[in-house]
């Protein structure tokens, strides 16, 4: 049993070694652009389905109401794809990022000082991902999550 154990972080730790980090290089807009999909509570113990990676970047827009305040979002892909995650908020509060697979193994956690907090990860299988979206401060923060394809 250990042995599957550590081979599951292994992998994890393969997926998540490059492409991920905060601060600039995104090109992804900030938060409270139109459009895109609005966080729907509750969302702390299931994931909001926000649907499949097409070739079209899928924005959600959210709001951590509390350092106590967790969201998940599940996408799904449909095949083997590298994944972009792009986390953007206004202000000085932290937030911080987490990808799970399908078998709730964490498979990259972003939490820099600065923010965007972005991850590219590549070849993922097909399956459904979970996006968590925590915070570090009592206060609300909104923010805008993008997921696409890259």
């Amino acid at each position: 049993m250990k042995s599957i154990a550590r081979a599951c972080v292994v992998t994890g730790m393969l997926l998540a070694l490059a492409g991920c980090g905060g601060g600039g290089g995104s090109s992804v807009t900030g938060p409270g652009g139109g459009g895109g999909v609005s966080e729907a509570e509750p969302n702390d113990f299931t994931g909001q389905v926000v649907g499949t990676l097409s070739a079209t970047d899928i924005a959600v827009n959210g709001r951590t109401a509390s350092a106590t305040d967790v969201d998940l979002y599940r996408v799904v892909l449909s095949g083997t794809t590298n994944l972009l995650v792009t986390l953007d908020w206004t202000g000085a509060n932290d937030l911080e990022l987490s990808i799970s697979n399908s078998a709730g193994i964490f498979v990259r956690t972003v939490d820099t000082a600065s923010h965007p907090e972005t991850c590219t990860l590549a070849s993922l299988p097909a399956g459904t991902y979970t996006i968590r979206v925590g915070s570090f401060s009592n206060s609300g923060t909104n923010y805008s999550l993008t997921l696409g394809s890259r």
